[in-house]
């Protein structure tokens, strides 16, 4: 073997080691249970995964846990990366109206459909297969965010807002 094919073969071996580096890195696409997202400076705990597919349209969900409460991280990518962070509310209401009013703030309807349980993992109250109806919402400014969730005729809600990608830093469990 020549000088160059050992500089070829180097090469070839720092581009495959950095290709496996990188598909290991943690983002917010494979985040795992156990791992910390920090947000806005604030810690959580990934205590659940859920990946929906809405007619191959597909989003995941986290369950996050701070030290009192219980919050979702909903992760998608069109045409850029959107994240967003929900804090679980109760429910009030038994269907979805196109308008809605919560504590002061007017929600308009953005989108509806239903969408099926691809994976479940960690401490959700999912199985796969399972079939949810969901509708996002949002006031006039698109600053605050409502998701309402109906499944098997119980209804879920969280109120929220979107979260740039430069503010979210993640921990992977050891």
């Amino acid at each position: 073997m020549g000088f160059i094919d050992r500089i070829k073969n180097i090469s070839r071996a720092n581009k495959t080691a950095k290709m496996e580096k990188e598909s290991n890195e943690i983002t917010v696409f494979n985040m795992r249970v156990g791992d910390i997202v920090s947000i806005e400076e604030v810690d959580y705990e990934v205590k659940g995964i859920l990946k929906f597919n809405d007619h191959g349209w597909r989003w995941t969900e986290y369950k996050l846990k701070d030290s009192r409460k219980t919050y979702w991280l909903s992760v998608e990518e069109d045409d850029e990366v959107e994240i967003c962070l929900y804090r679980e509310v109760v429910a009030i209401i038994t269907e979805a109206p196109r308008v809605y009013e919560y504590k002061g703030v007017t929600y308009y309807m953005q989108e509806g459909s239903d969408a099926k349980v691809e994976y479940v993992e960690g401490q959700v109250n999912a199985v796969k297969g399972e079939e949810v109806d969901y509708y996002e919402y949002s006031d006039e400014d698109g600053e605050n965010l409502l998701s309402l969730e109906i499944w098997n005729g119980e209804v879920e809600m969280a109120i929220g807002r979107e979260i740039e990608d430069y503010n979210v830093v993640i921990y992977p469990k050891s």
